[in-house]
């Protein structure tokens, strides 16, 4: 058999491992980088004009999926726990 053909152990192994690796990384990545938003944007807007950006964001991070109103209530907790720590 000629030696271009044979394949040792460790060179399947090293291309085994790096395609997981790729695969892996690939997999992370498109998931990094798709855009996910729990509540519309016609729900959300309003709520960023009221309570701001950063208190919907990380209200819709805490809330159920399409749960409008818990985001409304996160958010205007936030704001207000900000306000009152703040001395706004």
């Amino acid at each position: 058999m000629p030696l271009s053909q044979q394949l040792d152990l460790n060179s399947v192994m090293t291309f085994v491992m790096s395609a997981f690796m790729i695969i892996g990384v690939a997999t992370i990545m498109s998931r990094a980088l798709e855009e996910h938003h729990s509540i519309p944007w016609e729900a959300k807007k309003p709520l960023i004009d009221k309570y701001g950006l950063w208190a919907v964001n990380r209200a819709e991070a805490f809330c159920p999926e399409n749960d409008v109103a818990c985001v409304a209530r996160e958010a205007e907790r936030l704001y207000e726990v900000y306000r009152s720590r703040r001395g706004i």
